[in-house]
């Protein structure tokens, strides 16, 4: 009889009994839904894994990216200092001529050291110039040069006046060199 009243009081309550066939679908259910949790979880792993690598690929990408800038910017500073090389070989080289042709003035013919000179110093500016690659500045400093080889021969005859225009017409090719050369301060960030 004891059974009899739990029995209806389970079914007034709606309570079953579980049986056999309603465990398995439970656990069928739970044994889906573990695997797609563990699906998820896979998923989950899989994405870290991208997340990293892509994180890794930036990382490499920015560390290239800072030496790109070192290099460029060690080059930048390298070609400023050879322009400014230039700049101070081509200036003296001018002030020989100008001594040069203060010696023809004033009639010392003995201007062999002083032409040796300015050539040295325009050499050394056109090795400048050719390195960073100055066109019209070399053709101009080797016209200078050019002018330059005649002038003892001239002098040796007493040609003073043509000497002394030669020195004049260089010294004017290497004004121009000079002036180009100044004006490419700062382009040599962006052009290098």
């Amino acid at each position: 009889m004891n059974g009899w009243i739990a029995l209806s009081l389970s079914l007034l309550l709606g309570q079953t009994t579980p049986t056999p066939a309603a465990s398995t679908e439970a656990e069928a259910e739970r044994a889906v839904q573990e695997a797609e949790l563990n699906e998820l979880r896979a998923e989950l792993e899989l994405l870290q894994a991208q997340m990293e690598a892509q994180q890794q690929e930036a990382q490499g990408r920015i560390q290239s990216l800072e030496q790109r800038q070192a290099l460029e910017s060690a080059r930048a500073q390298e070609l400023e200092q050879l322009r400014q090389e230039h700049l101070e070989s081509l200036a003296r080289g001018y002030d020989w001529l100008i001594t040069t042709d203060q010696l023809l003035e004033t009639g010392d013919f003995d201007i062999g050291p002083a032409v040796a000179y300015a050539q040295r110093e325009i050499s050394n500016a056109l090795a400048t110039a050719s390195e960073s690659g100055r066109g019209e500045s070399v053709l101009l400093m080797e016209s200078a040069l050019a002018r330059l080889a005649t002038i003892d021969d001239l002098v040796g005859q007493r040609n003073i006046y043509p000497a002394r225009r030669q020195l004049q017409d260089a010294g004017f090719e290497l004004n121009r060199a000079w002036q180009l050369s100044l004006n490419l301060a700062g382009t040599t960030l962006v052009n290098q």
